[in-house]
């Protein structure tokens, strides 16, 4: 077991062998969840962290007992913290001491959280959210500690289940098990956690940001009076049960360990360091006004559509102008999920490596995550890793001069997001900031724009969380920068996955017209001593203006991406409805036209940047989306040349044996990168494409199109064949997997239903899905249709002889007593056991993937039965 620790005290990683025990990396610019405060309890809303920047705590190391330190003073306590790891077992040991320095009696209390993944550091890195939803929580009870958190790691590592106990030295009186039941909403407003504003719940909650917290109970200081106090960890390697009672067994022998008792001695004394305290930890935020009517007016006109009311009639978020949405801070303030927008350059139809990505969000975050080329790999900023504000250093940050200090520009008075540009308004005591993003085409470009509209000229820091060097930008190393004639170039550390992959890549970040660079500099700026800590920060501080921005340019990717598209044939200027003012459908059809835009964007990104704001690692296709989403959208803008495209990069990630990986990455840069197995139904998906493309284009020519079977080697080392090849070698694929005596396809690894994959392997080839037999059927039937088309009545025939067969088998043996089964497990001795049978009462959860396929049922059931089965969903 090991803990690496910040020099502010904060846990940077924690580990067992391979396991990462913490679920976030913690940072030398604000710390990291996990922690120990102390509070007041007889003063409202007195605390503080005894670990990070924003503590009081000074920090040693105590070699010789092999112990981190720290000894610090607030409000007239003295107090001293020891964390020391055990010899013997995987358990660690937070003990505090405090001892009351001032004239009148105190009641105080010590919370620990710690966050928590029980997973390989990798997958944390990959996604936190899908991680946490993965830990099972349990409370357990034993006196005298009281509430214990148990935590089990339910996504298996290896065929082992990572399992952690964590409870008080003393007592505990109270727990939380998600950083959102102890920080809540408030801190994106910079307030006071709501588990530290008031009591914790004392109930699991098993959500996306993984945290245990347990309280103990106060403790009553008398003037000069000290106590003891503190809390225990213990870490197991594998436990193939649920949590149960039977797990406080452990308690005696892990609070038997030499480690559970504090150093008979009070810690020795720490030396001076350093200030810890940054920009983050120390600067405010912004202080920000809300707009009245008149003022949102004057910005967005008066024609508002779908205007977002609260209870008590204060306004949250309005439509206007041409795809324009406006989210007011009251509402940012209230909702889970905040607001985001993902920003991509190029109107492009097909892939372009030479594309920017950026993801912005409505609390300052002006542009992360961004990349060029490959959505997650190519990374010049980082990601934003939680979306509770708990951190703020990361990605682009901006902080502005008011009243002679620096001030975080966070959480805006309003938040305007269109496709291609997003726009934050800041109205304060004595000023209006506005604050542009922008994603530019034509070369590719992401912009930053900064206006003074009200108040005087001010300055304004630029803080880039860089993440060339790998690891989201928690790779050790200050940033490789230099100056240029047109700005600042970036580029990253020798030795790095980025530098291998591109020996001469690199970023530009070039001023805006009329914006002076008056300072640039690393992390140093950020520090409120001006020392450096060697972190990956490049800072930018401006002259004082009304106006500064930047421009930002990928230079890893320097090869010509396709061709522009004239404007009138971009995919986002295609989809347009509209409706005669006179007919009664006017507002209806009004309605969905404000959405398709943004059905339209997301559609793009989805395709041509695969990545979301909550599933933010991407850059790689899934077999069956790409056939889906992207393919419709092309047909729905008849944009054949683009879908021809993408057909024959599906093709060219087909196995020698005719099946498709679950994904793959749709760069030739990245293609050893793809999953090493897929469910039963992803080879239906690409012929389902196919004879959508052949029918829609009549192109029989790209039957013949040569394009080679994947090869771990090179692009150009796999088998040769032809498109109608590619289609023959999965039909093959598909009889091998056909159930004895049927003419249904095993399930295998699982359907498009990712939560439902077999435990038992026998099941695989045994069991067999409604949803993959419709599947089945519609593709025969579809490349049957337009194989005819083509010409090829000979292989349309045969295929046509196959759905026959499919369809008569799914009525045979999934059709029960009129009613479709969800799945039949085909036994020995020829015995189906059905899924889903109508004796069940199906209840609407079973039925939602029966619901979604309705439409395809005509292929099985006779039009009476259709309706029949439809009135039973």
């Amino acid at each position: 077991m090991r803990i690496e620790l910040n020099a502010n005290g904060s846990v940077r990683r924690f580990e067992c062998d391979a396991i990462s025990l913490a679920l976030f990396a913690g940072n030398e610019l604000e710390g990291g969840p996990a922690n120990l405060y102390l509070r007041c309890v007889s003063e409202p809303r007195a605390w503080t962290p005894l670990l990070g920047p924003r503590s009081h705590t000074r920090f040693g190391v105590d070699l010789a007992r092999g112990r981190l330190i720290g000894t610090g003073t607030w409000r007239g306590i003295d107090y001293g913290l020891e964390l020391v790891l055990a010899a013997a077992t995987s358990a660690w040991f937070w003990h505090v001491r405090l001892r009351n320095a001032t004239a009148g009696p105190l009641r105080v209390d010590l919370t620990y959280t710690q966050d928590l993944a029980l997973a390989p550091y990798g997958a944390v890195r990959l996604n936190e959210y899908y991680v946490s939803q993965y830990i099972d929580h349990s409370a357990l009870h034993q006196e005298p500690h009281g509430a214990l958190i148990a935590s089990r790691q339910n996504q298996a590592v290896e065929g082992r289940c990572p399992w952690s106990l964590i409870g008080s030295l003393r007592t505990a009186v109270s727990f939380a098990t998600d950083a959102r039941q102890f920080h809540g909403l408030a801190v994106r407003a910079g307030e006071t956690p709501v588990g530290l504003a008031d009591d914790l719940p004392g109930r699991c909650l098993q959500h996306e940001h993984s945290m245990v917290a347990v309280r103990e109970a106060p403790m009553h200081l008398e003037p000069g009076a000290a106590v003891q106090a503190g809390f225990f960890g213990l870490y197991v390697a594998d436990h193939p049960r649920a949590t149960s009672p039977a797990d406080l067994d452990r308690l005696s022998a892990l609070l038997g360990l030499p480690e559970a008792v504090p150093a008979p001695d009070p810690a020795p004394a720490v030396a001076e360091t350093a200030s810890a305290a940054t920009l983050f930890s120390a600067a405010p935020l912004l202080d920000v006004l809300d707009l009245d009517d008149a003022t949102l007016r004057a910005l967005f006109g008066s024609c508002w559509r779908h205007e977002e009311l609260d209870d008590a009639g204060t306004r949250l978020a309005f439509f206007h102008g041409a795809n324009r949405h406006v989210v007011l801070r009251a509402k940012e303030l209230r909702v889970l999920r905040p607001h985001g927008h993902l920003l991509r350059t190029g109107h492009h139809a097909v892939p372009d490596e030479t594309a920017l990505t950026s993801t912005v969000w409505m609390s300052g975050v002006f542009h992360s995550m961004l990349t060029q080329g490959h959505v997650s790999i190519n990374r010049l900023l980082s990601t934003v890793h939680g979306y509770l504000g708990f951190y703020r250093s990361q990605g682009l940050r901006v902080f502005a001069e008011v009243a002679g200090r620096w001030q975080l520009l966070d959480v805006p008075s309003v938040f305007e997001m269109a496709p291609e540009a997003c726009r934050w308004i800041y109205r304060h005591a004595t000023g209006v900031f506005e604050v542009r993003a922008e994603a530019s085409s034509e070369p590719h470009e992401l912009r930053l724009a900064i206006e003074v509209s009200s108040g005087e000229p001010a300055r304004f820091l630029l803080s880039h969380h860089v993440a060339l060097n790998g690891d989201d930008g928690e790779a050790r190393g200050a940033v490789r920068w230099w100056r240029e004639a047109d700005g600042l170039a970036l580029a990253p550390a020798p030795g790095s996955e980025l530098a291998r992959r591109f020996p001469q890549g690199s970023f530009l970040i070039a001023p805006a017209a009329g914006t002076d660079f008056h300072e640039v500099g690393g992390d140093e700026l950020l520090f409120l001593d001006g020392q450096p800590r060697h972190q990956p920060y490049l800072c930018i501080v401006t002259a004082p203006a009304r106006a500064a921005g930047i421009r930002i340019h990928g230079r890893l990717v320097c090869e010509p991406g396709p061709s522009p598209v004239p404007a009138g044939e971009r995919p986002e200027s295609r989809l347009t409805l509209t409706a005669p003012a006179s007919s009664s459908l006017s507002g209806q059809v009004a309605r969905v036209a404000d959405i398709v835009p943004w059905f339209t964007h997301n559609a793009l990104v989805h395709y041509l940047s695969p990545r979301g704001l909550e599933q933010y690692s991407g850059g790689g296709w899934g077999t069956r989306d790409v056939c889906q989403g992207p393919v419709e959208m092309l047909l729905a803008l008849a944009r054949m040349p683009p879908m021809r495209d993408l057909l024959l990069r599906v093709m060219a990630a087909q196995n020698p044996d005719g099946d498709w990986p679950q994904w793959f990455m749709f760069f030739e840069r990245e293609r050893d990168i793809r999953a090493g197995d897929s469910h039963g139904d992803i080879v239906f998906w690409p012929l389902v494409v196919l004879a959508q493309y052949l029918i829609a284009s009549a192109d029989r020519g790209v039957l013949e199109e040569t394009v080679p079977f994947f090869d771990a080697r090179g692009p150009h080392a796999g088998e040769p064949a032809t498109v109608w090849q590619h289609a023959q070698r999965a039909l093959a694929l598909i009889e091998q997997r056909l159930i004895a005596g049927t003419a249904l396809e095993a399930y295998g690894h699982g359907d498009w239903n990712d939560a439902l994959q077999p435990v038992d392997p026998v099941m695989r080839s045994r069991l067999c899905s409604a949803w993959t037999a419709t599947l089945h059927c519609q593709a025969l039937t579809s490349l049957a249709r337009a194989l005819r088309a083509c010409g090829r009545s000979g292989d349309a025939d045969q295929l046509q002889q196959r759905a026959a067969a499919v369809r008569a088998d799914c009525r045979r043996l999934l059709l029960v007593e009129g009613v479709l089964a969800g799945y039949a497990l085909f036994e020995d001795g020829g015995r189906v056991s059905h899924l889903l049978h109508p004796s069940d009462r199906i209840t609407g959860v079973r039925y939602s993937a029966l619901a979604i396929i309705h439409a395809i049922l005509e292929d099985i059931l006779t039009p009476a039965e259709t309706r029949e089965h439809l009135r039973l969903i």
